[in-house]
C-alpha cells in the first residue's frame, strides 16, 4: 500500500478519527485486520465511540484497529453512578 493508493474505505475512517498521529501504520493495520469489507461498520462505530477529550487518552488510530476496538461494548456511566461505583 502507497499513500496514493490508499482503499476509500481507510480515507473516510481517517477522516472521522479524532487523532491525527501515524497514518502509515493506522494504514497497514486497515489492511492487516481486513477493514475494507466492513469499513462503514467501523467508522458507523467509531463514530459513537467514547473518545475523551484530551488527545493524550486517545489512542492511536492503529492501536484502535489492532485492537478491534470497533467491536467494544459500550457501556452507560450513569449505570455505575446508579449502582454506587
Amino acid at each position: 500500500m502507497k499513500p496514493n493508493d490508499l482503499p476509500p474505505g481507510f480515507i473516510k475512517f481517517w477522516a472521522a478519527y479524532p487523532r491525527k498521529v501515524g497514518k502509515g501504520h493506522a494504514a497497514k493495520a486497515w489492511a492487516k485486520n481486513g477493514c475494507e469489507p466492513i469499513a462503514e461498520e467501523i467508522i458507523k462505530a467509531l463514530k459513537k465511540y467514547p473518545f475523551s477529550d484530551d488527545p493524550q487518552f486517545q489512542p492511536h488510530a492503529s492501536t484502535w484497529l489492532n485492537g478491534w476496538r470497533w467491536l467494544d461494548e459500550q457501556t452507560d456511566s450513569v449505570r455505575g453512578e446508579l449502582d454506587g461505583w
